[in-house]
């Protein structure tokens, strides 16, 4: 009775033609199903951490970008190996990365950086090394530059409340929990000065791809835009039992949607699926 691994991101676009493309040059990510309205997008041969483009609602299309620290769900992760190539790509696509930044992680040291993509979607791209946690797409090809969806991100009003949500309902474990602060962060997520970020990174056991964090700021203006129609509004988990860990999140506070889908912390949208074996 506990999340898995996301197999999918929801995101709503104004033009999902157009979030194809940023999405393809972006990342490389393969289209994987097309029809008239949607498109699905991941890496050949890796069932999870994939991407599902839908249309947004008509009147949707003039909603502002929101800013990284803005309620809702708010940014979707992925690895480089090669973060100059990636900002590269990212900005000739038509998005906006923010400067690379080095800070300590573990025993050592990780290079990440922070960008704006296709309707109002914030990317965070750790750079993939020896130490990253389990991908197969890169594990499956070592000349491949991104992996797949790597983590989806939310940004509640009450970390608190979020962490009970999807650690005491939805069975997750917590990898990491911790604030981050000063001018390397303030850079890295244009942030303003003195602000800090707390971070909860959660995983499932097995640490099965991609994985799911909680973020939230202090010393900032954040607006809750956890209703914004465009963007990502939905996550797709594996479940062991789908409608018992439904039951659960709605027993943490969730707002049942459907059979399988509940609405959680900040408006994120939470589907419950059966697992579909991973990788192959």
């Amino acid at each position: 009775m506990s999340l898995g691994a996301v197999v999918e991101a929801v995101i709503a676009c104004r033009d999902v033609e157009a979030s194809i493309a940023f999405h393809t040059r972006a990342f490389d990510l393969d289209v994987i199903e097309r029809n008239d309205t949607e498109a699905l997008l991941g890496v050949r041969g890796v069932e999870t951490g994939r991407i599902r483009l839908v249309p947004a609602p008509a009147d949707a299309a003039e909603a502002a970008d929101p800013r990284v620290w803005d309620i809702g769900p708010r940014l979707l992760g992925i690895y480089s190996r090669n973060l100059a190539q990636t900002t590269q790509k990212i900005d000739e696509a038509g998005g906006r990365s923010l400067p690379i930044a080095t800070y300590p992680y573990g025993s050592g040291t990780l290079s990440e950086c922070v960008a704006l993509g296709a309707d109002g979607v914030w990317w965070t791209i750790p750079q993939a090394g020896a130490a990253h946690r389990p991908s197969p797409a890169l594990e499956g090809d070592p000349d491949r530059l991104h992996g797949e969806l790597h983590t989806a991100v939310v940004v509640p009003a009450d970390h608190e409340q979020a962490l009970r949500f999807f650690a005491d309902g939805g069975g997750l474990s917590v990898a990491f929990d911790g604030e981050m602060n000063g001018e390397t962060f303030e850079r890295m997520t244009g942030m303003p000065g003195g602000a800090s970020l707390r971070l909860s990174f959660l995983v499932s056991a097995g640490q099965a791809p991609a994985r799911f964090e909680i973020m939230s700021f202090t010393g900032v203006d954040a607006a809750d835009l956890s209703d914004r129609p465009l963007g990502l509004r939905r996550v797709v988990f594996e479940a062991d039992d789908p409608a018992s860990t439904a039951a659960r999140l709605e027993a943490h506070g969730g707002v049942r949607l459907g059979e399988r889908v509940v609405r959680g912390p900040a408006g994120l949208e939470v589907e419950l699926c059966e697992p579909r074996g991973g990788a192959r």
